[in-house]
């Protein structure tokens, strides 16, 4: 089955939650000891899928349409990749955490949206 475009968005919004979970994670139980290489790949991939999910998302906004709803998404995609940023080079989680829970707190709205449909 081909899967609608809602399906895709909310699939990218529920690896780009997962991912950022990761992360946080990650980050959390590597800055007291110096991490070995799998915890850097784990983080390093899931870091860059973030971003990835990010970009795609921001990209697929549709201005036109939608003004109001899509410039406030793209400033809420905006402060995710900006407190996965800071949380990766600082070692700070708690921005990555509120972005995530934002992220699904979206994707809830997303997915009742694709059932009412």
């Amino acid at each position: 089955k081909e899967k609608t475009a809602k399906e895709v968005g909310a699939a990218i919004l529920n690896e780009l939650e997962r991912s950022m979970i990761i992360v946080a994670d990650s980050i959390e139980r590597t800055k007291e000891w110096k991490p070995d290489n799998r915890d850097l790949q784990i983080k390093n991939k899931h870091f860059t899928k973030s971003l990835t999910a990010i970009y795609s998302l921001q990209t697929s906004l549709n201005f036109d349409e939608g003004e109001k709803i899509a410039t406030q998404l793209f400033q809420l995609y905006e402060y995710c990749r900006k407190q996965l940023i800071k949380g990766f080079t600082k070692k700070v989680v708690d921005g990555i955490r509120m972005a995530a829970a934002a992220i699904k707190d979206i994707l809830s709205a997303w997915q009742k949206g694709i059932k009412n449909a």
